[in-house]
């Protein structure tokens, strides 16, 4: 076999015989391949990549956005908080630091409800801050679902040494469960804290005022700290405090006559957006609804527990806590042991002190020195008008937001006249606060036709949703009934958020539209099915038309959406017990109720509801049994009371009965909590 003759081995001097060039190229050559190949791969990972790196830049902008939303917010300068929280949701939608910053200026300014769905979704993602979980709180007491702040206030209290905020809310959540004596005992723990902030003891006593009598130690100590914090200028609750004492509502303590001291629970919750007035002080029936859109300057300052929305000019005033102190309500006295007659420690501030003491004070704006001017003329009527000269000479050259304030407060005390005075039209349609304030003037002065004529025209500078709200009362008051309802239907349409649709709902209800805030709150629902405002609102208007079968479903319907809501669940079983429940329901019922008893002593609801029960099962002595207890003081729910008669005149105790049937003759109760007592009323004529 022949050998194959081997290759010729590359001799190193033959590489001398390549050209240079031609190395040269090929260098190049292979350097282009390589670099082609490197691009090819970068140009693949980039495509690959690039969502990722985006979003990672879009998210770290979206931060950031919060960042100075945070920062801005801390400053109280909502209105550009708002717009940097809307900008870093935009940057990234998803981005929980995001939503973080909107909830928290919802909740900063008093739109509780609207900020509740931004916190359960930080919640759902395991991202709330301690901070957060106080928020998260406050503004579910705020809009009154009371499982969801429980949940949060349990963890608060849960640490090793809860922060006198943490405690405050607890006593806030007390209140709002009717436990009283809960209440004033956590309100004390927080002004016992040496590390309480001066906001937090000023909300503690304000607590304590509400559940307590004027003649009781507890009420004597709260007002007193009030008043140190409003004689301590350098105090940062000072104002805030000054303001509180201003109040009509706000009375000095009395000293005990006897010996007995009792506490009265302030049970009625505090209204969510959508369900409370937001209207300016002193506002009128045309606009009061509208307020809550076009916010005065006014309301920037105004005293604590009352909030403006963010965007709509001015800003939100200085909060006491992100609970915030309950407003009045039904009044359940619980009897306590009893002690000496309390006496005053110190000199209560007199009216004139309070004035000196807001005129006076550094941080004070001209909405405190108006109100100055209203303590002063509470206190000596007859120089009421001199005072009004003062305020017009002093501040109808303001400024826009000066002007607004006093032209809020010319309203207040009864001034409309001088108030078109102060505020010509030219200048009203300048910008939404001063126009509101200009069309509750025309109201007051019943001038309906110059009302209708300005907001029919083009002319009107506030948003078309109280537009159509303040021309429908317009026309109502003109006798137009068919061009009353064509408004509120344009104003339905208009509202095309939740929040507005409240709005509606809201200023509907206070005129008596039940229909029309009965198709609002269902909008709103449409858009926010859990939004706890509208269910609420939906369930008052039956209640208040009467209409025991739709509120029983409404009741069903809240049960089912919040089941861990006692009061939510009582209310259901309640409806049904008056619509006639079958035994098993009943025992239900009873069942039910007799735990919440246990639990809440003194809600009458749940006594009512267990009372019934038992009276639908032929158990009259143990219906006896469970309205007993309490001592009446006249200002129980109405219905709770029609069904204590109806229990009183079966066990045999008539005379009270009709005493009972009586005083509830005048009062609003359903059709069948009417059926219970009308025995009773007839009886009485006779």
């Amino acid at each position: 076999m022949a050998k194959r003759p081997s290759r010729p081995v590359a001799n190193k001097n033959d590489l001398d015989l390549i050209p240079p060039e031609e190395i040269r190229a090929r260098r190049i050559r292979r350097f282009i391949f390589l670099g082609a190949v490197a691009v090819c791969a970068l140009g693949i990972a980039l495509y690959f990549a690039a969502p990722s790196i985006g979003g990672a830049i879009k998210g770290w902008q979206s931060r950031r956005a919060a960042r100075q939303a945070f920062a801005l917010m801390d400053r109280k300068r909502w209105n550009e908080a708002n717009a940097k929280a809307r900008d870093a949701h935009l940057l990234r939608p998803s981005e929980p630091e995001a939503w973080r910053a909107i909830a928290r200026l919802l909740s900063g300014t008093g739109q509780g409800t609207a900020a509740l769905e931004w916190w359960k979704k930080l919640d759902e993602q395991h991202r709330l801050t301690i901070q957060d979980r106080r928020d998260f709180a406050g503004a579910a007491l705020a809009s009154g679902d009371l499982p969801a702040a429980a949940r949060q206030i349990d963890v608060l209290l849960a640490q090793a040494d809860p922060a006198p905020i943490d405690i405050l809310l607890a006593g806030q959540l007390a209140v709002r469960r009717s436990d009283g004596v809960l209440a004033v005992d956590y309100a004390e723990r927080t002004l016992a804290d040496k590390r309480a902030r001066p906001y937090d003891i000023l909300s503690a006593a304000i607590l304590v005022l509400s559940v307590t009598t004027r003649d009781s130690q507890a009420y004597i100590d709260a007002w007193e700290r009030i008043e140190d914090l409003g004689r301590d200028p350098k105090n940062p609750a000072s104002l805030d405090a000054l303001v509180f004492l201003s109040r009509e509502e706000a009375l000095p303590p009395i000293p005990a006559i006897g010996g007995n001291a009792s506490l009265s629970l302030d049970s009625r919750g505090r209204r969510s957006v959508g369900e409370h007035d937001t209207s300016p002080s002193g506002a009128t029936p045309v606009t009061q609804g509208a307020a809550s859109a076009e916010a005065t300057a006014a309301k920037a300052a105004v005293s604590p527990g009352t909030s403006v929305a963010a965007g709509e000019g001015g800003s939100p005033p200085p909060e006491l806590s992100p609970g915030s102190s309950p407003q009045p309500g039904d009044t359940v006295t619980l009897n306590l042991a009893a002690t000496p007659p309390p006496a005053l420690r110190g000199a209560t501030m007199s009216l004139l002190d309070v004035a000196n003491a807001l005129e006076n004070h550094p941080d004070a704006r001209d909405y405190h020195k108006l109100l100055a001017l209203e303590v002063r003329a509470r206190h000596d009527p007859a120089l009421t008008d001199q005072y009004v000269a003062d305020a017009v000479e002093r501040f109808r050259n303001g400024d826009n937001e000066t002007l607004a304030a006093l032209a809020a407060w010319l309203s207040k005390i009864g001034r409309p006249a001088k108030t078109l005075e102060v505020l010509p039209q030219a200048r009203a349609l300048q910008r939404g606060d001063l126009f509101l304030q200009y069309l509750n003037a025309l109201a007051a002065l019943e001038r309906w036709n110059d009302i209708k004529d300005l907001l029919a025209s083009e002319r009107s500078v506030i948003d078309p949703v109280p537009q159509h709200m303040s021309l429908a009362i317009a026309q109502a008051h003109l006798g137009s009934a068919t061009a009353a309802t064509n408004e509120w239907q344009r104003a339905l349409e208009a509202a095309n958020t939740a929040d507005k649709l409240l709005a509606v709902a809201g200023y509907a209800e206070q005129n008596s539209v039940n229909d029309i805030a009965d198709a609002a709150y269902s909008g709103a629902i449409k858009i926010a099915p859990k939004n706890r405002a509208a269910h609420a609102g939906r369930l008052r208007v039956a209640l208040t038309s009467g209409h025991t079968a739709e509120a029983q479903t409404v009741a069903a319907e809240i049960a089912q959406l919040w089941p861990d809501d006692a009061a939510a669940r009582n209310q259901d079983a309640y409806l049904r017990l008056l619509l006639g429940a079958s035994d098993g329901a009943a025992e239900a019922a009873e069942q039910q109720a007799q735990v919440l008893v246990a639990q809440e002593p003194s809600n009458w609801l749940a006594r009512a509801t267990l009372g019934l029960a038992r009276l639908r099962l032929g158990k009259k002595k143990d219906a006896l049994a469970a309205i007993r207890a309490p001592r009446v003081t006249g200002v129980e729910p109405p219905g709770a009371l029609a069904v204590r008669a109806a229990i009183l005149a079966v066990n045999g105790y008539e005379e009270g009965a009709r005493n009972d049937a009586q005083m509830l003759g005048a009062k609003q109760l359903l059709p069948e909590e009417r059926a219970l007592i009308a025995p009773l009323l007839v009886e009485r004529k006779e």
